[in-house]
């Protein structure tokens, strides 16, 4: 092959690969159940309530209320992890509720920003890994093909030592399991390009991502949780195994801001099956 017709090769496929690792990186709404969090250091029943109220307007889809409310807190109690996950998210929420390009990066860069601090603030605790992990991957979002890979890398190192750390955490499995599938799902000369020219991946493996999704839904039931498994399903062409999945969804009451669109998606895929 003639060098020009390399050089063509190799960004016919970066495209490819922006496309796919875009997938990869979006990971859906986010996993963060106050239930499965791991319990932070003493705060004092202000502080309590504060977050409690803050986690009843993210589960009403009051973001931009919750966000107000986090940000304030954040002045507060400086370094608090269990503000700035919180916070992390809730600028992720905002970032996937509206069609603005512009602003939805920049909830997102607000986001990593957040999860940066909150790492600094305190490694030991899952909650920022998680949040970490789960920014990065809304950071690439808008990056160029290295800087995707490179933030590839950072969900998946991030996701396991979440799991090191608390193996309780169902948005934990949720986002690995993601990772898994989604990388399992690039071809033999994508993965060739990313590794002779990007360094590589982790190894991945779809039968993990279906353990991580199952062990999600041990841990919590929800919505989004079945729909990924689903899709996983699919993936590996196991059409009875993903109407299952994709059924259930449909069968689960909306409980959750996101779960109206899920559903919406779980009937397209079950139409086309």
């Amino acid at each position: 092959m003639s060098h020009a017709r390399r050089v063509f090769a190799v960004a016919r496929w970066n495209r490819t690969l922006c496309l796919v690792l875009g997938v990869l990186l979006g990971m859906g709404a986010l996993c963060g159940q106050p239930a499965q969090a791991q319990p932070d250091p003493p705060s004092g029943p202000a502080l309590d309530d504060a977050l409690a109220t803050v986690d009843s307007l993210r589960r009403a889809g009051a973001f931009q209320s919750a966000q107000e409310r986090l940000q304030a807190l954040r002045q507060q109690h400086p370094g608090r992890v269990a503000v700035l996950w919180r916070l992390v998210y809730t600028y992720a929420d905002l970032g996937q509720s509206t069609e603005d390009e512009d602003v939805r990066a920049q909830y997102y860069k607000n986001a990593l920003n957040v999860a940066e601090a909150g790492l600094a603030a305190d490694s030991t605790r899952a909650r920022a890994h998680l949040a970490l992990a789960v920014a990065q991957g809304r950071a690439a979002l808008d990056a160029g093909t290295r800087e995707r890979i490179q933030r590839s890398r950072a969900v998946k190192r991030h996701a396991d030592r979440a799991l090191a750390i608390d193996s309780t955490l169902d948005g934990a499995y949720h986002t690995r399991g993601r990772w898994h599938r989604e990388v399992e799902d690039l071809g033999f000369f994508q993965r060739a390009i990313v590794k002779t020219v990007y360094g590589g991946l982790p190894e991945s493996s779809i039968d993990q991502a279906v353990r991580d999704f199952q062990r999600a839904l041990e841990l919590q039931d929800r919505i989004f949780h079945h729909l990924e498994l689903g899709k996983t399903y699919l993936q590996m062409d196991r059409p009875d195994a993903a109407r299952r999945e994709l059924e259930s969804v449909l069968d689960m009451p909306a409980e959750e801001p996101f779960d109206p669109r899920y559903k919406k998606e779980a009937r397209r895929l079950l139409d086309d099956l």
